[in-house]
């Protein structure tokens, strides 16, 4: 049974939720488990990652009905639920039935439905400072439905990013030290990104200290606005340098899928 002095979140008020506890309790399987409730009042999909290893979730309804599973192994875990209105609990087991008691994290957020126009988008997220094994690497999915020249404008500073097609070609990167909108408008790199489906890889600072909101926004740009020519030419040589490096770390980096 879930302990009723623990706080019941709501995860319709919140982008973000994050479940701390120990696995002192008993889960059926007579593994060390814990039972945390938590409710949504407004229909949505969310995404469940457990930070720790050999860790078993399961999202249960108020029929008692297993609505996800998580198994993390070696590393964190991670998987998305659609939810209607109601109560949940979430049962967070060892694994290892052998494991003794250990303390445990379990993120929830809500997953967005990331449409790219000719208006261009923006995604609003929450970075997350690295713990407990996990990089804080998070994978979001955006369908562009209007393909364009966009530039990008990333409000957390000291961030890898990186949108790929499904071949794994990186379309738009970005590494630089200080904000996207810091830099000036006309010197700042242009992204042609066509229509379809893509993959961004975003790597927080490993200097983060606590969750922190950020968004990221893709702007429509005439592409017939430059700066100077050596400014222009520079800039995409940069990029073209970014694209090799960054399909490495976007490949190997543990993800947090937070896909739209």
């Amino acid at each position: 049974m879930a302990d009723m002095s623990v706080s019941v979140p709501n995860l319709s008020l919140s982008a973000f939720s994050q479940l701390k506890g120990t696995t002192d309790k008993v889960a059926p399987s007579g593994t060390n488990a814990d039972y945390r409730n938590f409710t949504v009042s407004k229909a949505g999909e969310f995404n469940f990652k457990v930070n720790n290893n050999f860790t078993d979730v399961e999202i249960r309804n108020e029929r008692n009905e297993v609505v996800t599973i998580l198994h993390s192994k070696e590393s964190s875990a991670d998987a998305s639920a659609r939810l209607g209105p109601g109560n949940y609990t979430a049962v967070i087991s060892q694994a290892n039935r052998t494991a003794g008691v250990r303390d445990y994290s379990l993120d929830i957020s809500e997953k967005q439905n990331i449409l790219v126009t000719g208006a261009g988008a923006t995604l609003k997220g929450t970075a997350q400072p690295p713990a407990n094994g996990d990089t804080g690497v998070q994978k979001h999915t955006f369908n562009v439905l209007q393909g364009g020249t966009f530039t990008a404008n990333l409000s957390l500073p000291n961030t890898r990013w990186a949108m790929m097609d499904k071949d794994g070609k990186v379309v738009a990167a970005s590494d630089s030290s200080e904000t996207d909108a810091q830099n000036d408008f006309l010197k700042k790199p242009t992204y042609k990104v066509p229509p379809g489906q893509y993959t961004m890889v975003l790597v927080p600072p490993s200097t983060l200290k606590s969750p922190t909101d950020f968004r990221f926004s893709f702007v429509p740009r005439d592409p017939s606005l430059t700066a100077a020519g050596t400014q222009e030419s520079a800039i995409a040589k940069t990029l073209r340098e970014r694209q090799t490096r960054l399909r490495e770390w976007a490949s190997q980096a543990p993800p947090t899928k937070t896909s739209a």
